[in-house]
């Protein structure tokens, strides 16, 4: 049975941002889960989605009216 982990994820407001996503996976390669953020929301996000006991790989991207930014540096944590 997997037991659920929270992570708490806290993002920095970017002026002119519309949004960001925030990636992450159990590979650095394969950044597959996305959580879509608006940035009128708050700057924490608790993310409901992960199991204890697993190694984890986020990276984050910007979005606006234009597209989206270039993935941010995949961090990894425990």
């Amino acid at each position: 049975m997997a037991v659920a982990c929270f992570e708490s994820i806290i993002r920095e407001k970017i002026p002119g941002v519309v949004g960001c996503n925030i990636l992450w996976e159990i590979k650095k390669d394969k950044l597959y889960q996305t959580y879509q953020v608006w940035a009128d929301q708050k700057e924490e996000l608790e993310l409901r989605a992960l199991n204890v006991a697993q190694d984890y790989y986020f990276a984050i991207e910007a979005f606006d009216e234009n597209g989206v930014s270039k993935m941010s540096e995949v961090v990894h944590c425990k």
